[in-house]
């Protein structure tokens, strides 16, 4: 290991952030990071500490001579008459020194050389006659061309004319500093003016450093060029650019290079900048937009669109539908199918049937997933999905979005190709959001996701892409499609795997005990027929409990694996009568709280069903808050959801719910009339009720 030498006044990065060492004690260490907080540390801990190294100071954007700057680069900026002087003094010089104004005889102009500055001529005779011709001393001819020796056309420029502008040179560096430290400190703050709050917190945070009026502030409008220069995102500008610029890091850009699909698959999630509509309650919601892109082909492998706070299971299941062929739809044109890809379609369908009716959308086994940080992605069922089918993991830091640019990136074409023109567009943030916006929308979740899969086959996969190349052709622009088409011609094709218990066994787990009344998870309790023949056994777990899974997108059911037969059963809650909707894990939680409000117990089933059909009524009429009709709008696509990915897995055996049935009256009572009509109804047969499941109660 190379040693590395620590003294005061250097820089150094500690915990992603930059600090200069303020002191040192042999064993403390004291650090004054880019935004001015100051902290003491023992060394040993920085010299351990994986995000330790060493770094350059913080520049300061206040040089103004030009030595400081390119040469070169000043000339070609500067206007176009300075630079057609220094030209044709050029041009003077070089007729002075070789009696051509192009300085080559081979490359003369008609009538060169002219008389006075024949070659023949002593060069002290050439130099008069141009002193003469130009108006000025042979010494200043003289000078023109030490200078043109020593810096070539930069120096015959009027540097009158060529002055770099500097809006900080006058100021005290101290200044410079605070400007530069503020800004940093205020990085994730709300917008304000230059001349009001910043000027004001600049000038407390010199007091505090330096000692009250110590350091001069110069004027306020001096004050507003200085941050204008220095700073990139000013104070005063929206908050999202400043926030994104100080998520990069600090240092070169890494890449992540990928050769073959699958080879790294990205995960993300954001707001899809479209409100979705519901027309049964004539409301709108705002909507998630999760993706997986592959990086070597920048193909669109799979995409769900979600009510807003995406779940884990979303993500899980997600991962699966990489593997899974997207199924063409009835309206689209044959151009759209997997086999207009032009891979050997028929070598293909041989390993995976579900190729026959899929689109053009490609299909891949990813060997490493890259994802953030956020709650869904890192949850349990994420990771055994992932060890199920042997994916690696590799996680992004923590708000560095430039671990994941390519899909960043696609989240910015996907807004300008789709979100934009979908009916209900509200803008990237508030500043772009219409005032109308609830007014335009009309799509629903499902439409809207079938616009963006028609985009994504019809429009996305088929456009040729500008960041796209291929290894060994560097100026070929292709498609992801194309560039899918051609990498299996060098990396091959691997089959992805099929299990029809896909859905079940990537559901949460919940260990539990079969009790005579059933299973109870979360204050719910659940039942079933198959459970009866288990009541009283031990499982066959180390544990001893069994693994109950259950959905939180709809909480009516959970699911049993029968270990006599291995087929999974639906086991359902027993006060989920016709009146109860769907429900998510979130609505739940919303009833058990009104429940403990009134001085209940959650544990009491009935006052939980009781506290949820009222929730689910108050949500359903129409005069009631805006916020109730969303829950119901979101436990309903939340159910849509459930409901579709169940039935991509083999359908779990159910049972009916034992319903009651309206009892004959009896015979000792008098019969019972209807006092208006005047008829007997005692001999009425109870009518037979009917039940979802295809069989009678």
């Amino acid at each position: 290991m190379s040693r590395q030498r620590i003294a005061v006044g250097d820089w150094i990065a500690f915990e992603d952030e930059r600090h200069q060492v303020a002191g040192l004690d042999g064993q403390t260490i004291r650090l004054r990071s880019e935004v001015g907080r100051v902290q003491t540390v023992l060394v040993n801990l920085v010299l351990t500490d994986p995000t330790f190294r060493q770094a350059s100071a913080p520049l300061l954007p206040v040089g103004g001579a030009t030595g400081d700057v390119d040469p070169t680069g000043v000339l070609a900026s500067l206007p176009d008459h300075v630079r057609a002087e220094a030209l044709a003094l050029e041009e003077h010089i070089r007729e002075v020194n070789s009696g051509y104004r192009s300085g080559d005889p081979l490359r003369s102009a008609p009538g060169e050389p002219r008389r006075e500055y024949h070659p023949d001529l002593p060069r002290t005779a050439r130099t008069q006659a141009k002193a003469a011709e130009l108006g000025v001393t042979p010494r200043r001819i003289e000078q023109y061309q030490k200078q043109y020796r020593d810096a070539g056309l930069w120096g015959l420029v009027d540097r009158r004319k060529a002055r770099v502008p500097n809006p900080v040179g006058n100021l005290d560096p101290r200044v410079v500093q605070a400007i530069l430290d503020q800004a940093a400190a205020e990085r994730n703050d709300s917008s304000a003016t230059i001349g009001g709050r910043f000027y004001r917190r600049v000038t407390n945070r010199l007091d505090a450093e330096h000692g009250t009026s110590t350091v001069a502030m110069p004027s306020k409008d001096v004050f507003r060029r200085a941050v204008d220069h220095l700073v990139r995102h000013s104070p005063a500008g929206p908050a999202y650019r400043r926030q994104s610029a100080g998520n990069q890091p600090d240092r070169t850009f890494g890449h992540v290079l990928a050769t073959r699909p699958g080879e790294v698959v990205m995960l993300d999630t954001t707001p899809l900048d479209v409100l979705a509509y519901d027309p049964e309650t004539a409301t709108t919601m705002r909507i998630e937009l999760t993706i997986a892109l592959d990086v070597a082909t920048r193909s669109i492998l799979a995409w769900r669109i979600t009510p807003e706070a995406t779940k884990a299971i979303d993500i899980g299941l997600l991962i699966a539908d990489v593997m899974t062929p997207e199924p063409m739809r009835p309206a689209w044109k044959d151009a759209l199918r997997y086999q207009m890809l032009r891979v050997p379609y028929d070598r293909r369908l041989s390993l995976d049937e579900r190729l026959a009716e899929a689109a053009a959308r490609p299909v891949v086994y990813p060997e490493t997933i890259l994802y953030d940080h956020g709650k869904p992605y890192i949850s349990v069922i994420v990771q055994r999905a992932c060890t199920r089918w042997r994916i690696n993991l590799q996680d992004a830091r923590k708000l560095k979005p430039t671990d994941k640019p390519q899909v960043e990136r696609l989240f910015g074409s996907i807004r300008t190709q789709f979100s934009e023109h979908v009916a209900g567009y509200k803008g990237p943030n508030v500043a772009s959001r219409g005032s109308t916006v609830e007014n335009q929308a009309r799509w629903t979740i499902d439409e809207i996701t079938e616009f963006f899969a028609e985009y994504v086959i019809a429009v996305y996969q088929r456009q040729h892409h500008r960041g796209l190349n291929l290894s060994g052709f560097p100026d070929l622009r292709v498609s992801p499609n194309e560039a899918y088409r051609m990498a299996l011609g060098s990396a091959g094709f691997v089959d992805c795997p099929q299990d029809p218990n896909l859905y079940y066994e990537l559901l949460p787990i919940a260990p539990r005990t079969i009790q005579p009344y059933g299973v109870q998870i979360g204050y719910l309790i659940y039942d079933a027929e198959i459970l009866y023949q288990y009541r009283g056994t031990k499982a066959p777990y180390p544990d001893g409990h069994w693994p109950i899974r259950y959905d939180p997108r709809n909480l009516l059911h959970s699911y049993f694996l029968d270990p006599a037969d291995g087929r999974w059963h639906t086991l359902r809650w027993i006060h989920a009568l016709a009146e109860h909707q769907p429900f998510t894990d979130i609505t739940l939680r919303v009833a058990k709280q009104q429940v403990e409000q009134r001085g209940g117990s959650p544990a009491e089933q009935t006052e939980v069903a009781a506290a949820l059909v009222e929730l689910q009524n108050r949500t359903d009429a129409p005069e009631t808050w805006r916020t109730d009709r969303k829950r119901l709008v979101r436990d309903s696509q939340r159910a849509a959801e459930q409901q579709r990915d169940e039935s991509r897995s083999q359908p779990a055996v159910r049972t009916p719910p034992q319903l009651s049935i309206i009892p004959r009256a009896r015979t000792d009572q008098q019969p019972e009339t209807d006092s208006t009509l005047g008829i007997d109804l005692s001999g009425l047969e109870p009518a037979e009720i009917w039940s979802p499941y295809g069989e009678q109660a």
